[in-house]
């Protein structure tokens, strides 16, 4: 391991800025001479992204980095795990202690803060440096013995075979160091697939799904067998599908025609419920499964049948054990959870997105798929922007009627930037100045629906944003409130958007027009008559899109709403954009999935 170890410490030196002629020399010269080092390089450079979480001063931060650095080793990779994981947890209670003990009397205590925190910094790097350089060097070893390709370290390479598995949906999901995978993409068989966060839902071609909730890591093995590492897993086998098995750490779970949530921890504790039907549980032979076939009678020990409304935990320290646990039914995704799906637009030549014709999205469990005339429109009543920001976007001039940009199909237009605050809404919004020189209209953006939207299950609202590559990936923070409150109704902060600036489905905009006010805009007037200068907007754009649920905002099933009032969170330096908000219908066409 010194090559790694003195990889790691050079390549600290280079992320830091601090590697001279000579060091870099000898970088170059590991890098040469060892393939496992340049294979590695990529991997590096993410984990040095995530280091700054690390050294921000936030536990919860602290924490975040240290789950992403497991999720990235081998389960089964013993004490090793165990050595990595102590050693970022001393750095960080180090850290604590320095935090509190040192304060900044004097220059030189100051200096020593300084340089305390900086030493730990680079202790943090070269450790998560060797913990990913360990594992690229387990995952070679691991292919060299069982003759796979290199697909977990390099899944771009020419020979990755492909399965039948495909990703049928995704909610809200982030894969470590990649993007999202289109809808309906294939699986390759042997790769890891790391979820930090979220849902994905995967189909197998005899019928089986599996919903896998992150962070989790897994893997299609035969398009018939998934292997989970660690996360959550629920598994729906229908007729015609039995024989379906998901691999962990421990133990081979064989459905016979059955509903099952699988959950294994970092220890690769396995916990199996059994929701309806049945499910076998074998203990894990010795030697690897992956590229073996299953064969009960001579491959596995036969452990236990479990039966609806079962459950049991299995784990293998020293020897393999069972232990019933309490049933519980809610561990289990039947579905993933209601949110816009994607959506339809007209494209110019090139491919670039305009006028929406269509939204997918799933409300009470079920697809939609609504014409854009079919949603209910709105018109902007009340608007304050965000001081020194544009306020309107448009595809060429400036219209008559400026906030009519607001209630027309196009992703490019709109008013955009309504002011906000970092608190949302616990009382009516003033949406009209009054001429009382305490009070002031409400910072934000009201807006009132063409015929009232009722409450159903799932989302009522769909709300498109304007994003550049270079804003948050999740999408500009917003809080929706009512106009009217009353006794139950709440303002509701949305942080993440359905479709995100790394979703497939959010498309690229055509260039549109940004007009730039002079003067702080402060009411709805001001937005139609002062003079602005006008400009295209100079980088990418996506069109991201996020449902609104009015149950998040406290109104009862069936309950009528006119009109809300958004503004922006105040979480950061960027704003929200608003280029289109439809109400849906109350009665819709299911569509078949």
């Amino acid at each position: 391991m010194k090559n790694q170890e003195r990889f790691a410490e050079l390549f600290t030196d280079y992320l830091e800025g601090e590697l001279d002629d000579a060091g870099l020399t000898e970088l170059r010269e590991l890098l040469a001479s060892d393939e496992t080092l340049l294979r590695s390089a990529a991997d590096l450079y993410q984990t040095h992204h995530l280091l700054g979480m690390v050294v921000d001063g936030s536990r919860t931060r602290k924490e975040k980095f240290v789950r992403e650095t497991l999720s990235r080793l081998p389960v089964d990779s013993g004490n090793f795990v165990s050595q990595v994981m102590a050693d970022i947890d001393q750095i960080s209670e180090d850290s604590q202690v320095v935090r509190h003990t040192i304060k900044p009397q004097s220059n030189m205590v100051s200096e020593n803060s300084r340089l305390e925190k900086r030493k730990l910094h680079r202790g943090l790097i070269a450790t998560a440096l060797i913990a990913v350089l360990a594992l690229s060097v387990y995952s070679i070893r691991s292919n060299k013995n069982t003759g796979m390709a290199e697909k977990v370290s390099n899944p771009s390479i020419e020979d990755v075979t492909l399965s039948e598995a495909r990703f049928a949906h995704l909610a809200h999901a982030k894969f470590f160091g990649e993007l999202l995978p289109p809808v309906n993409s294939a699986l390759a068989f042997g790769r890891d697939y790391v979820l930090m966060s979220g849902l994905v839902e995967i189909e197998f071609p005899a019928g089986a799904s599996a919903i896998l909730e992150g962070p989790a890591v897994f893997r299609v093995l035969t398009d018939e067998c998934l292997a989970l590492d660690v996360g959550r897993c629920s598994v729906h086998a229908p007729d015609g599908a039995e024989g379906f098995r998901i691999e962990t750490p421990v133990t081979s779970v064989v459905d016979r025609g059955t509903r099952f949530a699988i959950s294994v921890t970092e220890t690769s504790e396995t916990e199996v419920q059994v929701i309806e039907g049945a499910a076998d549980v074998y203990q894990k032979p010795d030697r690897p499964t992956d590229q073996i076939e299953f064969k009960q009678e001579s491959k596995q020990k036969f452990q236990v049948r479990m039966a609806s409304n079962q459950a049991q935990t299995f784990t293998h320290v020293g020897k393999f054990s069972a232990d019933a646990v309490p049933f519980n039914s809610s561990v289990y995704h039947s579905q993933l959870p209601d949110r816009v799906i994607s959506y339809q637009t007209t494209k110019d030549a090139s491919g670039k997105a305009e006028m929406l014709t269509s939204v997918k999205l799933q409300r009470d469990g079920r697809i939609f798929d609504i014409p854009v005339e079919d949603l209910i429109p709105i018109e902007v009543i009340s608007f304050t922007g965000h001081p020194g920001h544009a306020h309107i976007a448009t595809k060429g001039d400036l219209p008559s009627h400026r906030c009519e940009t607001s209630s027309d199909y196009s992703l490019l237009t709109g008013v955009i930037n309504p002011d906000g605050s970092r608190e949302p809404l616990k009382s009516d919004p003033v949406l009209n100045y009054t001429g009382d020189s305490t009070d002031s209209i409400t910072p934000g953006m009201a807006i009132r629906f063409q015929f009232p939207v009722m409450n159903m299950p799932g989302p009522d609202i769909v709300f498109f944003d304007l994003q550049t590559l270079g804003n948050p990936p999740d999408g500009d923070a917003f809080h929706v409130s009512p106009l009217k409150f009353k006794e139950g109704l709440k303002s509701h902060t949305i942080r993440i958007y359905d479709l995100t600036l790394e979703s497939p489905a959010a498309l690229e905009l055509q260039r549109f027009q940004i007009h730039i006010f002079e003067e702080h805009v402060k009411s709805l007037e001001m937005l139609e008559t002062a003079s602005c200068a006008s400009r295209f907007a100079g980088t990418k754009f996506r069109g991201l899109a996020v449902g609104i649920d009015l149950s998040d905002l406290g109104y009862e099933n069936g309950e009528s709403v006119d009109g809300l009032f958004i503004q922006d969170a105040k979480d950061d330096g960027h704003n929200v954009d608003p280029v289109f908000i439809g109400g849906l219908p109350s009665q819709l066409e299911v569509q078949n999935r």
